[in-house]
């Protein structure tokens, strides 16, 4: 993954949605994915492992259930045969999806958030009011900042339990709803020593218990 912390948001379909956050198997293979390949590619086996399941478990999954998230990244020979390294086919999305009465869902793998807005918040949240106001400023330099938000889209996000001061990613989840209609995404770029979500280490426990569905 590039340098720092760039955020694509995307809009997911309600159904893919659906079929991730009430999986947790899903939900873990996905975190696990991102966390692993933040510096490179990596292979299935190794992926199952650190994951405490199946190969034949996690490749059903891979190949039937979530295979718009991952792509192959590299392929290498080994002892005549072709190893497959994977990564997610989006490295730096972060995708969201709208229900009933404007309330929307998140689905950010790197930072852990499957859910509703309102209660899982977003990375951004635990940083300072000093490190937000900073990282906010790269949002209004990038490409994709269409403005603030109006009045009525500061009540969507109250009513998804944001409150101002507005952070980087409120500004460019709305930024990303407007973009919804053309399939626009919303594309930040913050340098690695400013964002304080990617210094801080992402870390997965070297033993993850197997659970979900097969």
């Amino acid at each position: 993954m590039d340098p720092g912390c760039r955020i694509e948001i995307s809009y997911i379909d309600p159904e893919a949605y659906a079929s991730i956050v009430n999986h947790d198997l899903r939900k873990n293979i996905l975190r696990t994915l991102y966390a692993m390949t933040v510096d490179g590619p990596v292979s299935k086996q190794e992926l199952a492992d650190r994951l405490g399941i199946g190969y034949h478990q996690l490749s059903y999954q891979l190949t039937n259930q979530l295979s718009d998230f991952w792509t192959v990244g590299e392929e290498r020979k080994v002892r005549g045969t072709r190893l497959e390294l994977i990564r997610p086919s989006s490295p730096s999305s972060v995708f969201i999806t709208l229900g009933r009465d404007g309330k929307i869902f998140i689905v950010d793998p790197l930072a852990n958030l499957f859910g509703p807005l309102s209660t899982e918040g977003t990375r951004c949240d635990g940083c300072s009011p000093k490190e937000a106001a900073r990282c906010l400023r790269h949002v209004e330099e990038g490409c994709c900042f269409t403005g603030h938000p109006s009045e009525e889209e500061k009540a969507v996000l109250r009513s998804n339990g944001r409150v101002e001061p507005l952070k980087a990613m409120d500004v460019a989840i709305i930024c990303a709803l407007r973009g919804v209609s053309t399939a626009n995404r919303c594309v930040v770029s913050i340098p690695c020593d400013s964002c304080p979500f990617m210094r801080r280490a992402i870390r997965i426990d070297d033993e993850t218990p197997s659970i979900g569905k097969p």
